[in-house]
């Protein structure tokens, strides 16, 4: 199983974010480890007002893949290319047990809304 570790989170009152307690270590299919350090903030799965009753934020399946696709937005952009951290999450998504529609439409959203936070 490429996640290597469980995911630990402290909320942070007044943020929106939340802060990981615990390292989180997920390697990708063609090898590649992520780590995500104690202190990275995530807000988890960034899903548009619009599609928030098709997508659920709070979707325990998309909470381990949106924390490393956050991380690679963010720290990671020198090693991979923004279809490849989009791919990532993609391949998390689905082995966290999300359905192939839902991962699919997830896909989808960091493809065309994802631009903006894209730190190359």
């Amino acid at each position: 199983m490429p996640f290597e570790s469980d995911l630990e989170l402290r909320h942070r009152p007044g943020h929106t974010r939340w802060q990981v307690v615990r390292p989180l270590q997920y390697v990708t299919l063609d090898g590649r480890r992520i780590q995500v350090p104690i202190g990275y903030l995530s807000d988890l799965a960034s899903v548009p007002r619009l599609a928030r009753w098709l997508i659920d934020r709070e979707e325990p399946a998309a909470r381990r893949p949106s924390v490393v696709h956050d991380r690679i937005y963010t720290h990671e952009a020198h090693r991979f290319t923004k279809a490849e951290a989009d791919r990532i999450l993609y391949d998390a998504l689905r082995e966290e047990g999300m359905s192939t529609t839902l991962a699919w439409l997830m896909w989808q959203a960091v493809r065309i809304g994802g631009r903006g936070t894209w730190r190359a």
